[in-house]
Formats: structure tokens, C-alpha cells, sequence
């Protein structure tokens, strides 16, 4: 298993394979990637890039945008890395606009399972959300994707005050079921007045959802992350940003639209490009060599206090 500077084993990649998308949601991050052009990776060359990572032990594929559903050769590109040996888990973030038509096409391509984005089960706060969305079109989406056995599917909700924290509950009783978890999240600071507004602290929720649990189940290699499940529910607390519990079990690398790894979510200014190369010729040899480059280049962007590096080598063992 590879492991990073720091001890931690890398077993996952997220892969951006658009920054296009047909929702413009207020809150969107981008998944930290700022400038990017509007060259993407082929389906071939995402095979590729997934491939030299299974050789180092990647187990776990992510697709995410943008929104990955605005490529017309989004199956292919499916197709394509669950093709790579290795890989056992493959699974897609998506706004689940598109989801209804592609949804049992995508399951036949090897696509495992979904992360749908949905903050509220009301339509004009959606549309307010997402600058426009239909609300119904995602409701068709989710229901396509369990009946294509796209399990579990995982609802994430964005909480945010006094836009839709009203609504936890009815998105609990709504989304309760053992193909479903709700994912509740904590808005990602950015700047500007928006996260002023409606940060929404989940901490005390956190507390009556631990009351409330029958049984409590701590996701070891996600942040320590806890899963309660209640009557005829499950639902995780998502705080996935400043705090270095987030960082020290961190073991994804990312990957831009347009062929870099980003060692890290919080910066922009370590990226490794390896689609230039690639598209030069570059052999294996050359492409681990960048891919192992940007492992050294992974490090906590949150530490404690006092917390050093373990190494400065990488452990294959």
C-alpha cells in the first residue's frame, strides 16, 4: 500500500471529468479547482490515469464535475474504468438532473453507486438554489437510481440557515430506507457574504442524532466520520473542512478536469500536470514518476498544533 509523507495510504482518487454544469448552485466550490481550462481527459486517458493508480493501490474511483452527466461520453468513460483491474468501487457525485434516462445504462457500464446532490424537497427553494433547477427532474433521478440498484444512494444536503434547516427532519422521514443515507453537510467557507448568512453549525443536530441512534458506526478511513441509524433511517454528519481530523485520515488524491493531480483540496498551488506529458508520448515509467510525485506533494492543510511530517519518503509496503 502507498502511503504519503505522512503515513497516510492513498486508496481513492476523485476525479473531475467536467467543470461544465447545467445548475449554477450558490454555494458551489468546484471542488477547489479556480482557472481551469476547458481541456478535458478522453475517456482512454482517464482509463489511463486510473489504471497507474490501481498499480499503487487505488481501490476507489469517484467521478464528480461540474456535473459528470453533461458529457455525452459519460458511460463510455464508466465503461472505461471499470474495465481497470483493481478497482472495486466505483461511484459518481451528480446533481441527478440527467439521472432518469442514463441511470440503468450507467449500472451496466459498472458505475456502483451515487452521491445525489438535493438540499431541499421544496421547488422554489431549489430553483432559488441552483439558479433555476427543477426539482422534480432530481426527484426522477433518485428513483431511477435505486430501481437500478445504484446502492446505496447517497443523498447530500447542504444545511443552511434559514434556507433549509427547517427541513432535516422531513428530508430524514423522506430518504428513510436501507438503499438510502442522508449525508448532511456543513456549508464550506468561502468568501464572501454568503457563508455569513447561512453557515448552519451542525453540532448540536450532531448530539440529538446521537441520542436518537439505535446503533452509532464510525467510518474508519472517512475522517472518522459517524454513521447513525435510526428508525428506518441513516444519516452522516459531514464537517469536511478546517479541522485536522479531516486531513489526518485523508486518503484520496484528486484529479482536475484537465489532467492534474491535486494532492490537495485546499490549494491550488501543488498541482502535478501529467496530461501534457501523456499526450506527448510519455511512457508509464514517466507518468508514475509524476503520480508519485504528487503523493510526496500531499500533506495536512490543517495540523495540530506541534504535528510534524513522519518521513519524507514514500512507504510501498
Amino acid at each position: 500500500m502507498l502511503r504519503d509523507s505522512f503515513g497516510r495510504p492513498l486508496t481513492s482518487m476523485r476525479i473531475s471529468i467536467t467543470q461544465r454544469c447545467n445548475f449554477r448552485c450558490r454555494y458551489c466550490h468546484h471542488e477547489g479547482i479556480s482557472g481551469a481550462s476547458g481541456d478535458e481527459m478522453t475517456p482512454q486517458e482517464i482509463r489511463r490515469i486510473v489504471a497507474l493508480g490501481a498499480r499503487f493501490g487505488v481501490r476507489k474511483v469517484k467521478l464528480t464535475g461540474g456535473e459528470p452527466l453533461v458529457r455525452e461520453d459519460v458511460v463510455e468513460i464508466v465503461d472505461e474504468i471499470a474495465r481497470v483491474r483493481g478497482i472495486e468501487d466505483l461511484s459518481m457525485t451528480t446533481n441527478a438532473y440527467y439521472l432518469a434516462d442514463l441511470a440503468h445504462e450507467l449500472k451496466r457500464a459498472g458505475l456502483d453507486r451515487v452521491n445525489v446532490s438535493l438540499d431541499t424537497l421544496r421547488s422554489d427553494v431549489f430553483s432559488w438554489i441552483t439558479r433555476g433547477g427543477k426539482l422534480e427532474r432530481v426527484i426522477a433521478g433518485i428513483e431511477a437510481a435505486l430501481e437500478a440498484e445504484l446502492t446505496p444512494v447517497k443523498i447530500n444536503m447542504v444545511v443552511m440557515r434559514g434556507i433549509n434547516d427547517g427541513e432535516i427532519h422531513e428530508m430524514l422521514s423522506r430518504f428513510s430506507g436501507s438503499e438510502v443515507v442522508l449525508q448532511l453537510i456543513e456549508l464550506v467557507e468561502t468568501q464572501g457574504d454568503f457563508f455569513r448568512r447561512y453557515f448552519f453549525d451542525l453540532d448540536e443536530l450532531e448530539e440529538e442524532l446521537a441520542r436518537r441512534a439505535i446503533a452509532v458506526h464510525e467510518r474508519r478511513f472517512m475522517h472518522g466520520r459517524r454513521q447513525y441509524q435510526l428508525n428506518g433511517a441513516r444519516v452522516e454528519v459531514i464537517k469536511p473542512m478546517h479541522n485536522s481530523r479531516f486531513c489526518a485520515h485523508c486518503t484520496r488524491l484528486r484529479v482536475t478536469h484537465d489532467g492534474k493531480f491535486k494532492p490537495c483540496l485546499m490549494r491550488s498551488d501543488n498541482l502535478v500536470d501529467f496530461l501534457t506529458p501523456m499526450r506527448r508520448g510519455a511512457g508509464d515509467e514517466e507518468l508514475e514518476r509524476l503520480f508519485l510525485e504528487a503523493v510526496l506533494r500531499r500533506e495536512p492543510f490543517f495540523r495540530e498544533s506541534g504535528e510534524g511530517k513522519v518521513g519524507n519518503t514514500l512507504d510501498t509496503g
